[in-house]
């Protein structure tokens, strides 16, 4: 493991299906977050969305900001703050968001606490870094998501593709980073930047979402009306974020995306009625 910031990794400019044109880290993950948030749409709500015409937006884990790129083709008035603590890819959030009048990038992470952290980056599996990555559990999801990515296959085509996927993300998760990050609450950063209303809230921080919910504040929960929030239920943390969510007023579902039904990825939706 190589410890501080290591080389930075260039952008690549990549056109993705609908002809948009961005800059990517890594193209197998830029052709998967594509994939589910402009064809699966997974960031949107069951019940549709419930947002006026201008939204603000705060995109959390925004990786190179194929969310808000999404959200602004949607609402090109809409006023999106989107955060990335990692270095190299926050410099590809900041070139393909930087065009936009209303799109905000900040290299900075949410949390409960305003502090400073170390990151682990894998700079070839940018998604799954986090505060608390850990190389075993990271594996076992891939792992999960590979096997569901299988099933459609037969026999011993079926049991090649496993290997050389698996293969492929053990030499991915090999080379990882200790970055150091700051780290705002999330009232913090919107009493200062004056915020005072959160239309949607897209959370997707690799197991630190529940410190993400607890930085919000007494004060700005009842302005928060919609969140689509990625939880990995580890020692309970599900369970946790629905009774935060329906604590603070918000009406809440659960759906897990078919590919990872046998992992503990869920997908919350939250909405405040009235």
């Amino acid at each position: 493991m190589t410890a501080g910031g290591g080389a930075p990794t260039a952008p690549v400019r990549r056109k993705l299906p609908n002809g948009m044109h961005v800059f990517s880290l890594n193209g197998n993950e830029t052709d998967y977050l594509y994939r589910e948030i402009f064809s699966d749409e997974s960031y949107i709500p069951p019940r549709g969305w419930d947002v006026p015409a201008k939204p603000v937006i705060l995109d959390i884990g925004a990786n190179i900001g194929l969310f808000t790129l999404f959200a602004m083709e949607r609402w090109p008035d809409a006023k999106v703050f989107a955060f990335e603590p990692a270095p190299d890819v926050f410099d590809a959030l900041r070139r393909n968001t930087g065009h936009l009048p209303h799109a905000h990038a900040h290299n900075v992470a949410l949390g409960d606490e305003d502090q400073t952290r170390e990151l682990t980056y894998y700079p070839n599996y940018t998604m799954m870094s986090g505060f608390d990555a850990d190389p075993e559990v990271d594996r076992g999801l891939a792992s999960a998501f590979i096997t569901s990515a299988a099933d459609s296959l037969d026999g011993e085509l079926r049991d090649e593709f496993i290997i050389a996927a698996e293969e492929l993300v053990d030499d991915c998760l090999s080379e990882r980073q200790l970055v150091r990050c700051d780290v705002q609450r999330v009232e913090t950063f919107a009493g200062r930047a004056g915020i005072d209303r959160i239309d949607f809230l897209k959370v997707d921080v690799e197991g630190f979402e529940l410190r993400v919910l607890q930085g919000i504040g007494d004060g700005l929960w009842p302005a928060v009306r919609n969140a689509a929030i990625e939880v990995a239920d580890r020692d309970g943390a599900l369970q946790e974020v629905l009774s935060l969510l329906e604590g603070h007023g918000m009406s809440t579902s659960v759906r897990q995306a078919a590919e990872y039904r046998t992992s503990d990825l869920h997908t919350v939706f939250a909405w405040r009625v009235g």
